[in-house]
């Protein structure tokens, strides 16, 4: 398999997408976070930023492995826009929480809430548009007989 070949396959290419776009949106949730009022005038370059962009890199990380799933074990068909919210949901939790402890607002709780499900159904349906989901991220991808060469 040719590291062309490769590229192309639907799993990787889905990585990629969930990826790039979790980072896209980690550069913007930080540039937003740089203007409010509660953030230091030393943002750029602390651990606070790299906290926030790391985190919207996670969820494109999550949302990339979430596509494996389309059926709960309920039956319940899992649409893009669900899987995401639900996986935007669950990684900015910790967010959320370690915000809100820290100034006391509940509004900043739902707020982050909110944007990593709004930000988990974009990368979710961009994923799934462009790579697939379920079993087509898993076509042309023969394990069998292959050799592992270094590039």
């Amino acid at each position: 398999m040719t590291f062309c070949t490769f590229l192309c396959l639907p799993v990787v290419k889905r990585k990629m997408i969930s990826v790039f776009l979790g980072f896209v949106f980690g550069v913007i949730c930080a540039l937003l976070a740089s203007f409010s009022s509660t953030i230091p005038v030393d943002f750029w370059g602390s651990a606070l930023m790299w906290n926030i962009i790391f985190n919207r890199v996670l969820l494109g990380v999550v949302v990339f492995l979430a596509g494996v799933f389309t059926v709960t074990p309920c039956g319940i068909r899992l649409y893009p826009a669900l899987r995401g919210a639900i996986a935007g949901v669950f990684v900015s939790v910790d967010m959320a929480i370690g915000t809100m402890i820290q100034n006391a607002d509940i509004t900043i709780f739902w707020g982050i809430l909110g944007a990593g499900a709004v930000i988990g159904i974009i990368i979710d349906t961009f994923a799934t548009k462009y790579a697939g989901e379920g079993e087509i991220l898993f076509k042309n991808l023969n394990l069998e007989n292959q050799s592992c060469t270094r590039v």
